[in-house]
This record gives C-alpha cells, structure tokens and sequence, in this order.
C-alpha cells in the first residue's frame, strides 16, 4: 500500500465491498521498505500496517510458523480474519485461535503454485502448498475463491465458498479515461501491449508472442508496435534464454518496472493487451489481474482461455479469445486484430469502459451470502 502489488489490489476490491456492508477492514502486510513498516498508514480510508519482509533463515521459520507478530491486532477482537494466501502452519494457529475466540476466519484463495526449484524448496513449498490447500482451508468458515476452478474444489468440501475474480474501484480516478485514449489516427500504428512479470514462461508466453509478431512482419503485416512493461530486454534475454527477433527489434519496446498508476496509464493508451499463458495448475486456479485492469480502464485483451477468462470476454467487444496457444492460431488471432479499422477499435475500447463487469459493487452481494452464512453457522 499504496501503490501495491496485484495482491494489494486484489484485497483493496475485497476490502471496499465489506465496508458498503458495514464492515471496517484493516490491513497487515509484508514490506521490503523497511522504513514504511511497523507504522500505520492510511489509504482509501482503510488503515494498514506492514511488517518487515523476512530476510534471514530464522525470519523466514518465523513468518512461516508463528502467529505471534499479530497479537497487537488480533487483542482487538476482530468480527472476521480474512488470510490472503497464508502460510499453512501458521494458518492453522490462526484458526485454532480464532477458534478458541469465536471469530470467524476465512481464506482469500487466489493461487495454487506447484513447486519448482531446488529440492529443499520444493520440499518446503510442496508441503506448505498441499497442507493449506487439501488440509487447512477446508477446516475454515469460508473461503474466497478467484476463480472457478479453486471455487469447485472447495465447494465441495464446504458450504460457504464464493467466486470473486479480482475488483476495481471504478470511481478512482487512475481508472478514468480521457477521451485522448480514444481518438486513434488512422495512420498511426496498432498499439500493443503487455505489463506484467511473465516468469520465465511459466506464467506468460511472452517468447511465443515475439515469434508470432516476427512472422508476421515477415509476412507484410508490419502495422504495428509492442510495448512490454515489467522487464528490460536484457531481463527479457536472461529469462528466456533467447533475443528479440532482429526483424522486429525496432517494434518492440521494454520500458522496465513503472509504477502501478503509471501502467495503467500506458495500458490505456495502447489498442490492445496481450498476454498469453499455459494451460496448466497455476494459471487455471488463478485468474490474472491484468485482463480484470484492462478491460476496466478501457483496453481490449487479447488471451488464451485459462482460468475462467471465458466467462467475462465478448468476443469482439472486449477483446479475442485465442482458441489455443499453437503458433498458427495465435497469429491469426493477431492479424485479425491488426487489421481491424481504428473505428473498429475505438468502440471495443468504449465498449470496455462501460461494461463495468469488474466493479466491486457487482460482487457485493456474494460476500452479503458469506457474511449470512458465517452467521447462520455460528448459531
């Protein structure tokens, strides 16, 4: 907070619904900047502290096991515990806390990693994993999904589980667009856009997308720029073991880390964002926040279907659904794209802006069906 990660804005939708039912939330987090931590600050009238982000083997065993650091804030009673993604030890003294207190604790489930790495952290990260997910979670009185998948494994293991993708605030000014994103010059060329952190391609595509766009250009298709936000082209090079194709080395542009504001204001600028990511565990029980901030502040998607993304993409309205991630859909997918008129384009932007699928006040009252059931089970 305040300029969070996508977990910080994720619990910031979350946060708002409870507040229109009457609930005040306060935040406790993790913080690399040591001077923010271990004070209260405030923002979008919520209160929030951080704690020092662990460092040594022994913070680490700590974070991951203890529950001691929160004391200051759980004295104070609160009517629900909300764990964002916990670690599984720690959160089973959370619950059995709150247990002995008679507080309602639920999780705020928005991944489910497999591990990878060494040996030792997969050993750590496989067990932390499985015991919160498989374990833990199905003891608590309720869970927040993000997406459809975790929402049907859960589901049938408790009665109170409720599918939220990620929220916005729509009445936010970072979320306003100007009417400037919207006039488009015919002979300007189609902007594209991607802003994230891929993760060596594990999480997106971002090497196959380069490959499409080079063939592309090849081809005679050449109408467009690529501006890709999160990573240098040398942290592009290192992760993926391999270099921009030269042909188009003057198309794409690495603008490195910006700013969450600062991205959003160049996702509004561009046509189109595009991310591409495989079908695997930790795609399909996530839901990616970038399609959720694109289609909020006025930009078109173009994706795979992972997760529950077909639920809320309008074909030609909001964005292209690409049917699999082999090379010769995605590229038809792309041309089409390219060659849509600025006309064209324009309405899908406008068509995103009033759609308002992602405003957390459409999901208020799904956590209006946890809260009554929390009740109804403390009876």
């Amino acid at each position: 907070m305040p300029d969070g990660n996508a977990a910080a804005q994720r619990v910031m939708g979350n946060a708002k619904a409870f507040r229109d039912l009457g609930y005040d939330t306060f935040f406790v987090g993790l913080s690399k900047d040591k001077e923010s931590c271990n004070v209260v600050g405030e923002y979008e009238g919520f209160k929030y502290t951080n704690f020092n982000y662990p460092e040594s083997s022994k913070d680490w065993f700590s974070y991951l096991t203890s529950i001691k650091q929160y004391n200051k804030y759980l004295e104070k009673q609160p009517a629900i515990v909300i764990a964002y993604n916990f670690p599984s030890i720690a959160l089973n003294r959370l619950r059995k806390w709150c247990y002995k207190k008679k507080i309602n604790i639920i999780s705020d489930c928005t991944e489910w990693y497999e591990a990878n790495g060494n040996i030792l952290f997969k050993l750590i990260k496989g067990f932390d994993t499985t015991y919160r997910m498989k374990y833990v979670h199905p003891k608590l009185d309720g869970i927040i999904a993000i997406s459809n998948y975790l929402y049907e494994y859960y589901n049938e293991k408790t009665q109170n589980v409720i599918m939220v993708p990620p929220l916005v605030d729509l009445s936010m000014d970072k979320w306003n667009s100007n009417k400037l994103d919207f006039q488009i010059n015919v002979s300007e060329k189609l902007s594209i856009i991607y802003a994230g952190s891929p993760g060596s391609g594990n999480k997106d595509r971002l090497d196959l997308v380069l490959n499409v766009l080079s063939q592309l250009k090849d081809e005679g298709i050449d109408n467009f720029s690529f501006s890709v936000i999160g990573l240098t082209e040398s942290q592009y090079n290192s992760s993926f073991g391999t270099f921009v194709p030269s042909n188009i080395s003057n198309d794409v542009i690495f603008k490195g880390r910006l700013s969450h504001k600062m991205t959003l204001n160049e996702i509004k600028k561009a046509h189109f964002n595009l991310f591409l990511r495989n079908d695997n565990l930790a795609n399909n029980a996530g839901f990616p926040t970038k399609f959720v901030e694109s289609i909020s502040c006025g930009t078109p998607v173009l994706t795979n279907s992972t997760s529950n993304i077909r639920e809320f993409i309008v074909e030609g309205k909001n964005g292209f659904l690409i049917s699999d991630n082999s090379f010769q859909t995605i590229k038809e997918t792309l041309s089409k794209a390219i060659r849509l008129s600025r006309d064209e384009i324009t309405e899908m932007k406008k068509w995103c802006v009033n759609s308002r699928i992602f405003h957390y006040k459409e999901f208020t009252s799904k956590f209006s069906i946890l809260i009554h059931r929390l009740s109804e089970n403390k009876v």
